[in-house]
């Protein structure tokens, strides 16, 4: 029988067998068919590590007064484009080949359906009963409080 070795430090079965501990004392065995318990706890303390990393990134806000504050992000060049989120995901999952079907974001839907409430009439007609001369009333005819503070919000999202 061939003596197994791991595949990240090299250490044999043979010298597990023989009572060789990790650096805790605690005896070694073979997790995998070719990783060492050692190896084992240490690559998935690094993938731990490399999710938290990459969930600060990926969760970044992307709104012009984050940028303004400063800090990490994460971007796609040439575009100069930082990107976050599902953007973030979907263009990672684009870069390794992986085809997953993704949902819009939910802050592009919202600032979309925002955008349509604002943009659509609530009523068309014509001016004083003349058709040559049409007329659309819009929610800030209304309330242009709320028309202006959806644009804020629409220009805020980059939208």
């Amino acid at each position: 029988m061939t003596d197994r070795v791991c595949r990240e430090c090299g250490i044999t079965q043979t010298q597990i067998t023989a009572g060789v501990t990790d650096i805790n004392g605690d005896p070694m065995c073979f997790a995998d068919d070719d990783l060492c318990s050692w190896c084992q706890e240490h690559i998935q303390r690094q993938l731990e590590v490399d999710a938290a990393r990459y969930r600060f990134l990926r969760n970044r806000q992307t709104r012009q007064v984050d940028f303004a504050a400063g800090g990490l992000f994460a971007g796609r060049i040439p575009e100069n484009l930082i990107i976050g989120g599902e953007d973030l995901d979907r263009a990672i999952d684009t870069e390794l080949g992986v085809d997953i079907s993704h949902e819009e974001p939910l802050e592009r839907r919202l600032a979309a359906c925002l955008s349509e409430c604002i943009d659509t009439p609530l009523m068309t007609g014509s001016l004083g009963g003349d058709a040559r001369i049409p007329s659309q009333i819009r929610l800030g005819f209304f309330r242009p409080d709320i028309a202006d503070r959806a644009a804020e919000l629409l220009e805020e999202a980059g939208v």
